[in-house]
């Protein structure tokens, strides 16, 4: 056997001198790699390095045009060594959404018909049984997976969601019922892309206890993250990526000696404008952008939000904090005006009140937005551009020409975030990491007076969430928009915003917090 290919007699999964094609592309070229029984492996590398597009790769969803890909595993009875491979990633929720509306969320709760977690954990939703298809070992099948699921529910805390809308759920929490959904079926690998997105510190902290119980056990676990402070203590070995190419690979603690050798792109450091240094507090602006006197906000008989009262003026920007389920996407969305609860409580925007005939487009115009739901809805086929573009007309997707003085708009944002060579190119071309910075962007091309700014740096690496936040300093330094910053990670709220509103779980009252 060749030096360079790797040994199978202990291996899991192989790749010898494999190659793939994305697209008109060939990536990963004559890859070996082994994933060897008593190794548990994470996927490490920049945004855009193709950890996600590898993981893929793995479980036969691309084109092997060269080389082979093994599966040196037993799967189990009835399934492919493909079907014996779980994957939790942002990309198959995005795919469950495609085609609905950001506010079916806030419209949707109180439907007879909307889904409940219980039925979306069912044996045949989970397992894509075919009704018409009869089994002489369906019986038994249920009965394991009954078991699977209970155990899973128990590890995962998620026994007191089953009753709950799948809508209703907060973003932690659909985190946690989708992991659920996968460990449900018989697996021989677990594929976890960026599994701490969206949690708050005590669910990261909860799910960091189960990945290192479940890295003890028989179950290969593949991470991909882009963050390696995030890494399992018993992950064993590292793949580092780069530009869809192996850079190394082989035992965490030498691949982490050598991420020194990752540089990333250039691009372009914010800073203050003369004319915006001239401008004081609160320019051009209504005093108050946004006072919420007394809301609450209830679904049958969940209350998320209750008798809260906030005010935010002009070049006063704030973090808003809280636990997973606290209520901040639902406050959120009452400001945006996609709640149709927020026309029954006291929500004034710009000084008009919700509900008293103002236009919602006109006042969206001032609002720049990005959120982990804008994302999942975002109809990923548009050109890179063209999403930035539709930030002029807060749409999803591109249905105007654009103006020239539009188009220099949006080629300067994409050139600030280094994204001008992928201008024209769709936007699923780019990793998940790099959508969200082409999102940044499409809310800061219209010059907002108010930027809502949920989980902006999530997914994002290092060096892009650097840039995120340097950005958004500059732009609260110079008062030139008012910021509502959401985070579950306080280090990355930037350092000019210094008031703080924290959602507390819901049985207690929400803290006002002005620090220093």
């Amino acid at each position: 056997m060749p030096r360079n290919q790797p040994r199978t007699r202990t291996a899991f999964l192989s790749l010898r001198n494999a190659t793939f094609r994305l697209g008109d592309r060939l990536i990963f070229e004559n890859t070996n790699w082994a994933f060897n029984r008593d190794q548990q492996w994470a996927i490490i590398g920049p945004n855009g390095s193709g950890k996600s597009v590898f993981a893929d790769g793995l479980r036969g969803r691309l084109p092997l045009v060269h080389g082979e890909l093994r599966y040196l595993f037993r799967p189990p009875p009835g399934l492919s060594p493909e079907e014996a491979i779980g994957q939790v990633a942002f990309e198959d929720r995005k795919a469950e959404v495609h085609g609905t509306v950001v506010q079916s969320r806030w419209t949707s709760f109180e439907e007879e018909g909307a889904e409940r977690v219980s039925d979306f954990l069912g044996y045949d939703r989970v397992m894509e049984i075919n009704p018409y298809e009869v089994s002489l070992n369906n019986d038994q099948a249920r009965a394991h997976f009954d078991a699977r699921l209970r155990r899973v529910a128990r590890l995962l805390q998620i026994e007191p969601l089953f009753s709950r809308r799948l809508l209703a759920l907060s973003n932690g929490e659909r985190q946690r019922v989708e992991l659920a959904r996968t460990m449900a079926r018989p697996l021989r690998l677990l594929i976890l892309d960026e599994p701490y997105g969206g949690l708050d510190a005590s669910s990261r902290q909860q799910l960091h206890a189960i990945l290192e119980r479940l890295l003890k056990t028989r179950l290969r676990v593949l991470l991909v993250t882009a963050r390696t402070e995030d890494l399992p203590r018993h992950i064993t070995h590292l793949l580092l990526l780069k530009e869809c190419q192996v850079l190394a690979a082989g035992p965490r603690k030498k691949i982490l000696a050598s991420l020194e050798r990752l540089r990333p792109r250039r691009i372009t450091r914010p800073r203050l404008s003369s004319s915006a240094r001239k401008s004081p507090p609160g320019a051009g602006s209504t005093r108050n952008l946004i006072e919420v006197r007394n809301v609450t906000v209830r679904y049958g008989t969940s209350t998320i939000l209750s008798n809260l009262s906030w005010t935010v003026r002009a070049g006063e920007s704030w973090a808003l904090l809280g636990p997973n389920g606290s209520g901040k996407t639902t406050l959120l969305s009452l400001i945006q005006g996609d709640n149709p609860q927020a026309y029954l409580n006291e929500v004034s925007v710009f000084g008009r009140r919700r509900g008293s005939g103002e236009s919602i487009w006109q006042l969206k115009k001032r609002i720049g937005w990005v959120s982990p739901e804008l994302h999942l809805h975002f109809d990923d086929a548009f050109s890179v551009l063209n999403v930035v573009l539709s930030g002029f007309h807060d749409t999803i997707g591109l249905f105007e020409r654009a103006t020239r003085h539009q188009m220099a708009r949006a080629r300067y944002w994409l050139k600030r975030f280094g994204l001008e060579t992928a201008a024209e190119l769709p936007m699923f071309s780019l990793s998940a990491g790099l959508q969200r910075v082409a999102l940044f962007a499409r809310a800061l091309v219209k010059k907002p007076s108010l930027l809502i700014l949920d989980e902006p740096c999530q997914g994002l690496d290092s060096a892009h969430t650097n840039i995120v936040v340097q950005h958004v300093d500059v732009l609260v330094r110079s008062k030139e928009v008012t910021a509502i910053f959401v985070t579950h990670r306080p280090e990355e709220i930037p350092h000019s915003i210094k008031r703080v509103l924290r959602l507390p779980n819901r049985s207690s009252a929400a803290d006002v917090i002005w620090p220093g």
